[in-house]
């Protein structure tokens, strides 16, 4: 139904908003008047979204206002003369003044005129600009992103100047409108990209967008996937080398990460820090990392297999060694090993979400103390603790967490096929992941690319990282 126009008197005007919003308690009406016109006005806002600085300044300009002798104008001309700077849009009808008092702006309107005005007072609340805490370098810019949209857009934009860096944003969500930029250089991303992610992005229905991730699960490929198909990130300096490389950048206001897409595996395992160090040291974090992502997911596997199904394939006097550590645990390797990573697991959890202090210390003390209780009371070998803190270790070298989630996941699968099949088993369970990686995309793009394991690109930028002079292309 069609929203009924402002009334032209002012109690009329503030009675009829009040009802149309529901007598809430946190909606501020405050009347003043203007000697020189003899009018009253009415401010209506929101209770602490305000800018009271500057909606003081406008208030007072309004309370002295007299009538020009030698060239008076008209109270509209007036009151547009002295909200100029601040003045975003007119309101006609009680509806919009409903969206704009709840978007957090001001709302002004003078005794006598139907329509009234919209004013930007509001003061955002945002933290300060720090380091990202999720993507920590030793050397490097140390400035993440923060929840506020504009800010973030205005930190990318003072690391890059260019013009052709395009910004496009437009708001979405039924109940809370939130606010999605979408940002790309022109004539680096591909049409049939940018078609795509726009295509996906205005099918959203979402009711509510708290989030990039909450956009990132509706916009990505697949769903039937433990890998993330988006890299997200806090720093710009990743986000200005993913737009150089041609890749689209999709940020969410209330959110300090950014999205960028199309992304690959080995985008995933990138870090600043191999591009910012010398390239040696850096190749040899990048080939570390491949090796820590392997035994992350198969080392627990592959000891279940060798323990249980294939003792002969160890040296006589290892296996004698292992032998003597499990001869008084009355478990099999397979229950072993999950008593050790699901304890593991929840220290995790339980650190992450205690406070910093209390979080490491239980991490830590927790770890140890029931690492050595469970050896002394025999549930499980020692062996079995120094690997399971070898796989914990490995999987904290994966610079990006939700990457690292999803092969923390698929180490319980390993450890299934290991206890039911033996080796086989486990070779199983890397063809089939490896399979599974070679079908994904990411916005249509194959996720196992440049990976073909022959090309140059392959050796020049995604298992090592030469001279930049030497190569071509962008960074991360």
């Amino acid at each position: 139904m069609k929203s009924k126009p402002l009334h032209i008197k002012l109690d009329q005007k503030q009675e009829k908003l009040k009802s149309e919003l529901n007598m809430q308690d946190d909606v501020v009406f405050k009347q003043i008047f203007i000697p020189g016109y003899e009018v009253s006005g009415l401010f209506v806002f929101v209770n602490g979204t305000m800018d009271y600085p500057a909606f003081n300044e406008i208030v007072l300009d309004l309370s002295a206002a007299q009538v020009e002798t030698r060239h008076p104008v008209s109270i509209e001309q007036l009151v547009i003369s002295k909200i100029c700077s601040v003045r975003e849009q007119d309101v006609e009808t009680y509806e919009t003044a409903k969206e704009y008092i709840f978007d957090g702006k001001t709302l002004l309107f003078i005794d006598g005129m139907a329509n009234g005005y919209a004013l930007n007072l509001e003061k955002e609340k945002v933290r300060t600009l720090g380091e990202p805490s999720t993507e920590r370098v030793v050397r490097g810019p140390k400035l993440g992103f923060i929840e506020s949209l504009q800010e973030n857009i205005g930190l990318i934009r003072q690391y890059s100047n260019h013009p052709n860096l395009i910004v496009k944003q437009q708001k979405f969500g039924t109940m809370e409108k939130r606010e999605v930029a979408l940002i790309y250089y022109e004539g680096k991303a591909r049409d049939s990209l940018l078609k795509e992610v726009n295509k996906r992005i205005n099918e959203v229905r979402a009711t509510d967008l708290q989030d990039s991730g909450m956009l990132e699960e509706l916009i990505e490929d697949t769903a039937l996937t433990p890998f993330p198909q988006i890299q997200n990130t806090e720093r710009p300096d990743k986000v200005l080398a993913a737009l150089q490389e041609g890749r689209v950048v999709i940020m969410v206001d209330g959110s300090p990460f950014a999205l960028m897409a199309p992304t690959t595996i080995t985008m995933l395992l990138q870090s600043p820090d191999d591009y910012y160090e010398r390239w040696v040291a850096g190749s040899f974090l990048r080939v570390l990392r491949y090796l820590s992502l392997f035994v992350t997911v198969f080392l627990s596997g592959i000891y279940i297999s060798l323990v249980s199904f294939n003792p002969g394939m160890l040296p006589t006097e290892l296996a004698m060694t292992i032998a003597g550590t499990r001869e008084n645990v009355p478990f099999p390797p397979f229950v072993e090993a999950i008593i050790m990573e699901v304890t593991i697991e929840l220290l995790r959890e339980a650190g992450i979400r205690l406070p910093s202090p209390i979080g490491q210390t239980v991490g830590l003390v927790g770890g140890v103390i029931i690492g050595q209780a469970a050896v002394q009371a025999n549930i499980v070998s020692s062996l079995m603790v120094i690997i399971v803190s070898i796989t914990t270790i490995t999987s904290f070298t994966v610079p990006q967490y939700s990457f690292g989630l999803a092969f923390r996941a698929l180490r319980f699968g390993a450890m299934i096929f290991a206890a039911v099949l033996g080796l086989y088993g486990t070779t199983l369970f890397f063809i089939i992941v490896i399979s599974h990686l070679s079908k994904l995309t990411s916005f249509q793009e194959p996720y196992f690319q440049p990976m073909d394991f022959i090309g140059k690109k392959t050796w020049k930028d995604a298992f090592l990282r030469l001279p930049k002079r030497k190569k071509g292309g962008g960074f991360f």
